[in-house]
């Protein structure tokens, strides 16, 4: 990973101009936890997303494999959905679980063999493709809603028709980061009804920040990830790691969608 370092850093006072819906209602949960294991290996598994399809309640396992999250009352019949690259996804219905305000969920995840991409000889070439953007302004700049594990950051890609696309690199351009050893996820997803479907990744990758204002270039070309419709790009929190300062050029997004599984198209931008 190759990285541009920015000298330029303003010190002004940032003004939100983002509206922030908050809910004061109290609501009954109940607490599920337990720990994801690699069932090949007996290994915990890091960075698993734990999530409610479409209700916006999800969570990512630790460094350890260790995980909790609080369901509120009136999602009880829904089901969770374990899911990580390379491995089968695993569903369960809540209600199933253990009675009580805790429920113990322990998973061994099945490795998932992933097929190689059928290859066919034509005269049509794939398109190279880098994508984020090389924008340095840091006076519109944009960041995570919270830093709930698994909130990500999307952009919609549109791909031409009959042009498919091999991504090459990703551009991601720091404006502000005060905090240390900070690890993303990077993610592909296709296009489903405008919102970003399944991973297209076979398999993780990671991104490490550097601690400062600078703009970083992810070489994609090791992943081989190619697409042939229009698909979404997001980074992703996969660690906790406090509530210091993080924030991106807003160049880097053109469209922004803010995730925390699955996708809610709400998005905050500030203006220094």
């Amino acid at each position: 990973m190759s990285k541009k370092t920015t000298s330029q850093v303003y010190f002004m006072k940032p003004t939100l101009i983002c509206l922030l819906l908050t809910s004061f209602s109290l609501q009954a949960q109940q607490l599920v936890f337990g720990q994801i294991h690699d069932a090949e290996y007996d290994a915990p598994l890091p960075y698993v997303n734990i999530g409610i399809p479409g209700k916006g309640v999800g969570t990512v396992t630790d460094a350890e494999g260790y995980y909790q999250l609080e369901i509120p009352d009136h999602l009880l019949n829904e089901s969770l959905l374990f899911s990580m690259v390379g491995f089968a996804k695993v569903e369960r219905e809540i209600a199933y679980l253990e009675k009580g305000v805790e429920k113990l969920l322990s998973l061994k995840l099945q490795p998932e063999v992933t097929a190689l991409k059928e290859v066919i000889v034509t005269d049509t070439q794939w398109r190279p493709l880098t994508v984020g953007n090389k924008t340095t302004s840091k006076r519109i700049v944009g960041g995570f809603t919270s830093n709930h594990l698994g909130n990500e950051i999307a952009q919609f890609i549109r791909v031409k028709k009959n042009s498919p696309t091999l991504l090459k690199k990703f551009w991601l351009s720091i404006a502000e980061n005060n905090i240390q050893d900070v690890i993303l996820r990077f993610n592909v997803y296709n296009e489903v009804d405008g919102f970003p479907g399944d991973n297209l990744l076979a398999e993780a990758v990671y991104i490490s920040l550097p601690n400062g204002s600078e703009t970083i270039i992810v070489d994609l070309s090791p992943y081989d990830i190619y697409v042939e419709d229009n698909f979404f790009i997001s980074i992703e929190w996969i660690e906790d790691l406090g509530i210091e300062n993080l924030w991106f050029s807003a160049g880097v997004f053109g469209n922004l969608y803010m995730q925390e599984v699955p996708v809610n198209p709400n998005g905050c931008v500030k203006k220094r």
